[in-house]
């Protein structure tokens, strides 16, 4: 098999368990590139090409993030286009979407017998401003107020009709994978990740009877904010790219038909996961 390796460096313990990846991807006489990074120092060698993200998702077979979600989410929109699975190795924090951890590296032998690990779609979900481009999220959308404001306005709709209307600090609309993220974090239900929906979670509402609500895959939602103060609003992709928005934009999110194919391992699930990272926070 084919792999690229795309390494957060940012993590202490990354090296190691790369060092420790090579060298399993050598005795197992699999082919592999590595992402391109200055720091990668002696790992890269004339055997050991280092490479862009778009060439080496484009040439193997399966990608591996070693890092965190936020690595395995770095790389999603790209897996997607090319439809090449995510396997992750987690040296992060909580690791929610990664296959094993960076102490489990001799269960990355089996990948290849497709009997220890599952391969499971996750569905995006898209977003755009007014006529703009889609922006791709497999975690969430987020529009919070201004860093100035003291709460933001925010009107809902859903296929004409209104769902939701509140002042308040934001308001995230996650997909069922990301309902383990942020959403949670402010109360939002955690969702089968098997289910293609949206769970829209307000953030410190203003309000006494605002809770979260899940949203079919049929259902298109229209998002406007407004501020008293005329300071314009933000809109977030999947924690990384942040765009100003005004009171006269419409922001359009919907459940995407393009999905990212990662690895789990056997059927260890998500509410396994759950319990398993969180019960002692």
């Amino acid at each position: 098999m084919k792999f690229f390796l795309k390494i957060n460096l940012s993590k202490e313990n990354s090296i190691p368990v790369v060092q420790q990846v090579l060298k399993l991807l050598d005795e197992e006489k699999h082919e592999y590139m590595l992402c391109c990074d200055d720091r990668l120092g002696d790992l890269v060698t004339r055997d050991r090409c280092a490479v862009s993200a778009h060439e080496g998702i484009r040439w193997c077979d399966v990608i591996i993030t070693i890092g965190g979600d936020g690595t395995l989410l770095g790389v999603g929109q790209t897996a997607a286009d090319y439809n090449k699975p995510v396997f992750g190795i987690n040296t992060g924090h909580l690791g929610f979407l990664t296959a094993i951890e960076g102490n489990q590296l001799d269960l990355l032998k089996s990948i290849s017998d497709n009997k220890s690990f599952t391969v499971k779609k996750h569905h995006f979900i898209q977003a755009k401003i007014n006529d703009g481009p889609w922006y791709y999220c497999l975690n969430d959308v987020v529009i919070s107020k201004n860093i100035y404001s003291n709460t933001v306005e925010l009107l809902l709709q859903s296929n004409g009709n209104q769902i939701m209307g509140f002042a308040g600090d934001g308001v995230i609309i996650a997909t069922s994978t990301g309902s383990t993220a942020y959403s949670l974090s402010v109360g939002g239900p955690i969702v089968d990740s098997d289910l293609q929906a949206m769970i829209i979670s307000p953030v410190a509402p203003h309000s006494l009877n605002r809770t979260s609500i899940v949203m079919g895959a049929d259902k298109h939602i229209k998002i406007s904010a407004s501020d008293r103060y005329n300071n314009k609003a933000y809109i977030v992709f999947d924690g990384a790219m942040h765009q100003e928005i005004s009171e006269t934009d419409i922001i359009s999110v919907q459940v995407s038909e393009k999905y990212v194919s990662i690895y789990t391992l056997g059927n260890f699930g998500q509410f396994e996961k759950v319990d398993k990272k969180l019960k002692s926070r």
